[in-house]
């Protein structure tokens, strides 16, 4: 796809992301966890993705945070904000233009008084050989 064509792609999945994804609550089924989509996800999705599969894939991104199984922890090292500690990760397979990825999803943890709210953040995709 032509750069000009693939930009004006991604600019009307930013703006669908932000009308249909912003604010959608996702149960991963692996651990039962709320998985929150907010600006800031959809913000990051748009302003790193650079492939045309990486852009199409926000149209699967409620699929990917309910099927992403957990792969591990880690603290929050970018941040000194006490109330976004650490950040989780999950991985599943998806099919985007006919071709198998894994997706890497970034969920940050945040807590505010007792609750915990996992927001996703970003994710990106790494194609299967």
């Amino acid at each position: 796809m032509r750069d000009d064509k693939l930009h004006i792609l991604k600019r009307e999945l930013y703006r669908w992301a932000k009308q249909t994804l912003r604010g959608t609550n996702i149960k991963n089924e692996q651990t039962q966890s709320i998985i929150e989509i907010s600006t800031q996800g959809i913000d990051e999705w748009y302003s790193k993705s650079k492939s045309e599969a990486q852009i199409r894939s926000i149209l699967k991104l409620k699929e990917i945070l309910a099927k992403a199984v957990k792969t591990h922890e880690s603290k929050n090292i970018h941040s000194d904000r006490k109330n976004a500690p650490s950040f989780e990760y999950y991985e599943c397979s998806v099919e985007v233009q006919e071709k198998e990825y894994n997706a890497v999803v970034s969920v940050k943890l945040v807590v505010a008084m007792e609750n915990e709210r996992r927001i996703y953040y970003h994710h990106y995709l790494d194609e299967k050989k």
